[in-house]
């Protein structure tokens, strides 16, 4: 748990290596580590009757759970990362793809004075419905392009409690799942 945390947070927060932020840090916070927090219970009851197997679903919880703090724990490192190193500039919309499909929009930008921005500004941190090519947006940008960029209403959030609730369910439920299948063991 504190590894999802701890990974999912600091990807954008503490600017690591491209392939660590890009391509490891999702897929270890939000997919492999609550997976092998399912799995380690549902490999320890293979020795359970199958019969007595039913309670294997409340180690599904703290999966979900789980992926959700990773979420979480992306985006307060998102707003670390653009609260302590960010920078306010007036951007030009120079594509907006996705615009008539059902697929979130992306808004590519560039300063005014012809410097890219990246990432791309996603549909829910700026880039709705009405934005145009050649639009100018005022937005908060990470110059070493690791957190996303926001809009000019951007303000940073509070999740101390949000993580601090999540984690305590994740224990809390795993716990509570591993324990219940335990007692089941004959």
């Amino acid at each position: 748990m504190v590894a999802i945390v701890g990974l999912m947070w600091s990807a954008p927060a503490i600017p690591l290596a491209p392939w660590v932020s890009g391509a490891v840090a999702p897929v270890l916070g939000w997919f492999l580590i609550p997976v092998a927090s399912f799995m380690v219970p549902v490999f320890a009851i293979r020795s359970v009757p199958y019969s007595r197997r039913k309670l294997a679903w409340q180690v599904f919880l703290p999966l979900v759970i789980g992926s959700v703090l990773g979420f979480v724990a992306q985006g307060a490192g998102e707003d670390a990362a653009l609260k302590e190193r960010g920078r306010w500039a007036d951007a030009k919309v120079v594509a907006v793809k996705n615009e008539n499909s059902h697929k979130t929009a992306r808004c590519t930008l560039q300063k005014l004075n012809g410097q890219a921005i990246k990432p791309e500004l996603e549909e829910t941190h700026g880039c709705e419905d009405g934005v145009e090519r050649g639009d100018t947006l005022r937005i908060r940008y990470d110059p070493l392009e690791v957190a996303s960029p926001e809009d000019e209403h951007w303000e940073p959030g509070s999740y101390g409690a949000a993580i601090a609730v999540l984690a305590t369910l994740f224990v809390a439920f795993g716990t509570w799942g591993c324990v219940r299948m335990s007692r089941q063991v004959p």
